[in-house]
C-alpha cells in the first residue's frame, strides 16, 4: 500500500467514525436537505434518464427521492457483476435481491445505451473542493465512469465535503457536488 492509499484508508476510517456520531434519523433528515438542494439544480431538472444508487445506511438516502420523481424521470440503479458496475432500470414494480454488500439491487436486464444517460448521481465517502471523490476503495465507480459522457454529480453530507482529499491518477473527478448547504460546479 503506497502513501496515498494509506491516506485514503485513514480518511475512510475518520469519516466512518464521524458518521457513527449521527443517528439514522439525523442522517435521514440530512439526506432530505441534500436532495432538496439537488432538486433545485438545472442539471437534475433537465435530466430525463438518471443513474443513481440505492444507498448504504450511512449514505445520502435515495429511495424515497427516486420514488418521488419516478413518474417524471427514468432511474437506473447499480448492480455489481464480476467486479464491475452495471445499471438496471428502476420502476415501482421492480424486484430486488440483496447483494453480498447488503444493498438491494434491481432484478432485470442491464441498461447499456449510455448515450441516453443525462446525469449520474454518485455516492462517496468524501469529496473535495477540487471535484475529487473518495469512494469505498473497490474502484467500481472509477472504472464505470470512464464509459459515460453524462455529467457526474456527487452527493454527500456537509461533513464529507473537505478542502482536499488524497487522489490518484485513476480517480474520476465530479462535475458537480451537492451537500446540505453547498453546490459546487
Amino acid at each position: 500500500m503506497n502513501n496515498i492509499q494509506q491516506e485514503k484508508s485513514k480518511l475512510r476510517k475518520e469519516i466512518s467514525s464521524i458518521k457513527k456520531g449521527y443517528s439514522s434519523n439525523e442522517l435521514y433528515n440530512r439526506s432530505n436537505e441534500v436532495l432538496s438542494v439537488l432538486e433545485l439544480t438545472g442539471v437534475f431538472q433537465d435530466a430525463k434518464n438518471v443513474f443513481i444508487y440505492n444507498n448504504f445506511d450511512d449514505e445520502v438516502q435515495t429511495l424515497e427521492f427516486i420514488s418521488k420523481w419516478s413518474s417524471e424521470k427514468n432511474f437506473y440503479l447499480p448492480v455489481v457483476e464480476s467486479d464491475n458496475l452495471v445499471f438496471r432500470p428502476y420502476a415501482e414494480t421492480t424486484g430486488f435481491l440483496q447483494s453480498s454488500f447488503g444493498i438491494m439491487e434491481p432484478i432485470g436486464d442491464n441498461f447499456t445505451d449510455y448515450r441516453l444517460v443525462d446525469l449520474i448521481i454518485i455516492p462517496g465517502v468524501a469529496f473535495d473542493r477540487y471535484m475529487n471523490r473518495l469512494g469505498r476503495g473497490k474502484g467500481y465507480y472509477d472504472r464505470f465512469l470512464t464509459k459515460l459522457k453524462a455529467p457526474k454529480l456527487g452527493i454527500c453530507f456537509d461533513f464529507q465535503l473537505l478542502d482536499k482529499i488524497p487522489v490518484e491518477a485513476n480517480d474520476v473527478k465530479m462535475d458537480y457536488i451537492v451537500s446540505e448547504n453547498e453546490l459546487i460546479w
